[in-house]
């Protein structure tokens, strides 16, 4: 992930007692972490799916990666019907498409009738939804909390999105799985009719700016493309998402065949219900990395943490070249875990504070365009290179080169003061 803003609030605010976000902002928090605990389940699920369908590299990183592609193809236009339409609507509806993909997947499981190609089509739909609902969502926060809060709002988010997506999903996930290998995606489908449900009850009502009048009677093919041009009409926001990119490339290289060489008869030989608990190591790194981003960032400074965070994001690629012990492993997740949590949320925060309301949607998708773009490339570099050399941790060196490489982008990022700025309603689209 990459990322910088201003920080959530100055030091001397630490010690003081937050002030409570709102019923609203509860209800979207809470569809969040639904959704992410429905994602977490769901992660580890398809690619064991995958696994026992085949054990092609090239296959089990497609599914991956095929998520991904959606990203790719839908994530602008996502960004721009959420700037044009009412993004609680959208994200409702996302969750609602989500719930019955994975439901189906699930029954077509448990009857047997899962094949590869079947796999392929529902990781590439749930991942349109997830474009819908990741370009909405985050987008509806500076509707719900002050400005000054959308620090801490975003903090909150990512950790319960970590927690989900990386810490009780795929442990549950795991677990689930050596009992059914249906049951972490009907648990799964459940989490995100949760999320549709809360969805329904936040009261969100957007209010473009006037100035946004012209552009709302554009057309969509203009709007669609002019997402990526706000993204990087600020040289420094641009560096970041670029930088992000790379780090994303690096990570899909090991991430993406991960199962491949944890689960036996992989090198390190767990069973799914270690592999589960494996990947929680995950979630444990980034709650923590994005409770203390903020405070870091006041202490150390957001470019020196960044490049920090990118040299760090190394250890877990280079623990996975070097060894199979489990505990080795777990612990290199964990602080790899941390630093990209670190890096997401400075990103969003940076992108929201400097962008107008009707802007949002669009700038949130063009950011994880980049992003997804380059976790794409690297899902299929880690699949061509595995099959080709035969050994996974090949992937992982590269990787791990990549993460210590990108740390000199620091030097492309403007050395401008961190200030939080005019709101985005007074700047110049």
């Amino acid at each position: 992930m990459s990322a910088v803003s201003s920080t959530s609030s100055p030091p001397s605010d630490f010690g003081r007692r937050a002030a409570p976000l709102g019923r609203d902002f509860s209800l979207l928090w809470g569809a969040s972490a639904s959704a992410n605990l429905a994602d977490g389940l769901a992660r580890v699920a398809l690619p064991l799916v995958a696994v026992e369908l085949t054990r092609s590299p090239i296959l089990v990183s497609g599914v991956a990666v095929t998520g991904t592609l959606a990203w790719l193809l839908v994530g602008l236009p996502a960004g721009a019907l959420g700037d044009r339409l009412n993004r609680r609507v959208l994200a409702l509806g996302a969750a609602l498409t989500r719930t019955v993909l994975l439901g189906g997947v699930g029954l077509l499981l448990l009857t047997d009738h899962l094949t590869v190609g079947a796999l392929f089509a529902a990781a590439f739909l749930l991942g349109v939804g997830e474009a819908f609902f990741d370009t909405s969502t985050p987008a509806m926060v500076p509707g719900l909390v002050p400005r000054r809060e959308l620090s801490r709002a975003h903090g909150r988010r990512h950790a319960a999105s970590m927690a989900g997506d990386d810490l009780v999903g795929p442990a549950a996930g795991g677990t689930l799985f050596a009992f059914s290998k249906a049951a972490p995606l009907l648990v799964s489908t459940v989490c995100h009719a949760l999320s549709a449900i809360l969805l329904w009850r936040v009261r969100y009502e957007p209010g473009p700016a006037p100035s946004e009048a012209a552009e709302r009677r554009a057309s969509l093919w203009g709007e669609i493309l002019r997402g990526p041009a706000l993204l990087f009409r600020e040289r420094r926001i641009a560096v970041l998402a670029l930088w992000g990119a790379g780090a994303n490339f690096a990570g899909s290289l090991t991430f993406s065949v991960l199962a491949l060489y944890l689960v036996a008869p992989g090198p390190v030989g767990l069973d799914t219900w270690g592999f589960g608990l494996l990947m929680a190591s995950l979630g444990v790194g980034g709650i923590v990395g994005a409770s203390y981003a903020g405070r870091l960032a006041a202490r150390m400074g957001e470019l020196r943490l960044l490049t920090l965070s990118c040299l760090l994001m190394s250890v877990d690629s280079v623990v996975l070249a070097l060894t199979t012990r489990v505990w080795a492993i777990s612990a290199g997740l964990v602080v790899g875990a941390a630093a990209a949590a670190v890096f997401g949320v400075m990103t969003i925060t940076a992108l929201q504070r400097r962008t107008p309301d009707g802007h949002l949607s669009r700038v949130s998708a063009g950011n994880r365009l980049i992003m997804m773009g380059g976790t794409a490339l690297g899902g299929l570099t880690a699949g061509v290179l595995g099959e080709s050399t035969g050994d996974l941790r090949v992937g992982f060196a590269v990787a791990a080169v990549l993460f210590v490489s990108l740390c000199a982008m620091r030097l492309a990022v403007p050395d401008a003061d961190d200030e939080v700025g005019p709101p985005p309603s007074e700047r110049t689209p």
